[in-house]
């Protein structure tokens, strides 16, 4: 993928944007032909850039479990003429283990409420999300990497940032590398982003 086509989905122009330094790190990881995973489709910004990372040859799993969220995602990757790429579903995220295949270079969790919607009444829950990040886990190829994205302004948002630091805190440091990042001076509700790196490809 060359800079020119990045430009397209972001422009770089400092920290100040943390999804900017999240795709800047995937962009370098992920090579024409993999494997990824949208788990939080959303309007589809993310589903877009996994799709231009993978290329032709590539396929990107892209969940969420609002018909609103679907419908954005495919309309933006029509527009974009990639919507070959991409197998969408309308299913929780607690479905990956059932519809993803192994071998997962990476995976992308913007946790939340969908951008823009009317209702925040449909949030990402605790538990679920623990699900899905544990059974993506599983399907990681050897040093794939998940992306996580908390943002911390829903109504279980602080219950779901402390069980995900708690999960990610016990992985092993032999399967495993787990760095957190965030915004020290923007408050302790700010967002921040936690990657998990998987050591080998034989864990389950």
């Amino acid at each position: 993928m060359n800079n020119e086509s990045m430009n397209g989905v972001f422009n770089p122009k400092g920290i100040e944007n943390m999804q900017t330094m999240l795709k800047m790190y995937l962009q370098h990881l992920i090579q024409p032909g993999d494997q990824v995973l949208d788990a939080t489709a959303g309007r589809g910004k993310d589903t877009l850039f996994l799709a231009e990372c993978v290329g032709s040859e590539g396929r990107v799993f892209a969940f969420d479990i609002q018909e609103e969220a679907i419908q954005s995602t495919r309309e933006l990757l029509t527009a974009h003429k990639m919507l070959d790429r991409v197998a969408l579903f309308r299913e929780s995220h607690t479905e990956i283990g059932r519809l993803v295949p192994q071998g997962i270079r990476a995976a992308v969790f913007n946790l939340g409420y969908l951008p823009g919607s009317s209702s925040q009444t449909i949030i990402t829950e605790p538990e679920t999300t623990l699900q899905a990040v544990n059974d993506t886990l599983k399907l990681l190829a050897a040093k794939g990497v998940i992306v996580l994205t908390v943002y911390r302004g829903h109504s279980r948002s602080l219950e779901e940032a402390n069980t995900l630091n708690a999960y990610a805190a016990e992985l092993s440091k032999k399967d495993f590398h787990v760095l957190q990042g965030m915004y020290l001076n923007q408050g302790e509700t700010s967002p921040y982003w936690l990657i998990i790196q998987k050591n080998r490809g034989d864990h389950s």
